[in-house]
């Protein structure tokens, strides 16, 4: 059952992606043939005005067509024959619309599940905590960065001084109204007085009894967070700190949704896991479709920006159909690299 949920839940995050670019190339009169749900033979469509509305097969996916997506700039209609800055939002409304989502559901998450919310403002240290006084932390400090991360979620703090375990940190705190830095600080995990595994020491005002308005921060800051985790992990694959065994496919975010599901010990438990998820997903989606990767929304961006550049400099207009071709092989060489993570996913699931 949580296999089927996931693979709608992921379905559906997709088809939003694509209903981003349906309205905005709506808006700016761009020509769309097809809008799709999901993806493979056709199951039935519906034939409007001048689009065809169907559902595929597959419920993983969709696409969006537009006039001039096979580089055929004849007509009013074409994308290649609007202004620059209409086709950039026709490119970048997919993920808006994903971010948007994403935000959403994370708002309902915590509207709905959360009785209470955790800070990062500190509201006591452990006994011993040798860290304290105004060249350390402060009872009110609010943690803002770690070694230059901007902290936004109490969860991140705990992630952020893991990663450089054995490391002096910089940290940033807000004390009384302005940033405070504090240098070199040999913040590790340790046992203290009453502690059954070892911490850092801190203990986190909660906000209890939330207003809409505490709500709605904390949605906001989760959303942040997520937003920035793929640019975190690329600058963890280029350091080393990352490996590509550590991303996933669909097959892997399916079976990942599904062990949230499964292990859940009760519905409600499943219901905030799954659409935690959802909203990591949906956020994820937006932000590898933004990178400037060719076949990818970025990419296109990209190209339209440096085309836009050439032609400005040459004065001369260039054939669309060479960004068609970098766009192409972009996106076969991304295809080949996704069938490679589909089979390190399974490999990793037969294993286990």
């Amino acid at each position: 059952m949580y296999i089927v949920i996931a693979m709608l839940i992921f379905g559906l995050i997709i088809a939003i992606h694509e209903f981003g670019h349906y309205i905005s190339a709506k808006l700016f009169r761009v020509g769309v043939p097809e809008f799709a749900i999901g993806m493979g033979p056709k199951v039935f469509g519906v034939q409007g005005k001048e689009t065809l509305y169907s559902l595929r097969a597959i419920p993983i996916g969709g696409f969006c067509s537009m006039d001039g997506d096979d580089n055929d700039v004849a007509g009013s209609s074409s994308i290649f024959a609007k202004p620059i800055w209409q086709r950039i939002i026709i490119m970048v409304s997919g993920s808006v619309l994903n971010i948007v989502s994403g935000f959403l559901i994370l708002l309902m998450v915590a509207s709905t599940f959360m009785v209470a919310l955790p800070t990062t403002t500190i509201s006591g240290l452990a006994d011993g905590f040798p860290l304290e006084g105004e060249q350390g932390f402060l009872v009110g400090d609010r943690f803002h960065s770690i070694d230059g991360v901007r902290v936004y979620q109490n969860g991140n703090i705990g992630m952020l001084l893991d990663m450089r375990a054995g490391e002096t940190v910089d940290v940033v705190v807000i004390r009384d109204g302005r940033q405070v830095a504090l240098y070199d600080l040999p913040l590790q995990r340790q046992m203290f007085e009453g502690s059954e595994t070892p911490r850092f020491g801190f203990y986190f005002h909660v906000i209890e009894d939330p207003a809409f308005g505490d709500r709605l921060s904390f949605a906001w800051n989760d959303t942040r967070d997520f937003m920035r985790q793929l640019p975190l992990t690329v600058r963890m694959l280029i350091s080393g700190q990352a490996s590509v065994e550590d991303i996933s496919s669909v097959v892997g975010i399916v079976d990942i949704m599904n062990q949230a599901g499964t292990t859940a010990d009760t519905a409600a438990t499943a219901a905030f896991r799954l659409l935690m998820l959802a909203a990591i997903i949906s956020i994820s989606v937006a932000m590898l479709n933004l990178m400037p990767i060719p076949g990818l929304d970025g990419g296109r961006v990209f190209l339209m920006l440096v085309t836009a550049g050439i032609e400005r400099v040459t004065r001369r207009k260039l054939d669309p159909k060479y960004e068609g071709y970098i766009n192409t092989i972009g996106l076969v060489l991304l295809l080949s690299f996704m069938v490679f993570i589909v089979y390190n996913d399974i490999v990793q699931i037969v294993a286990r």
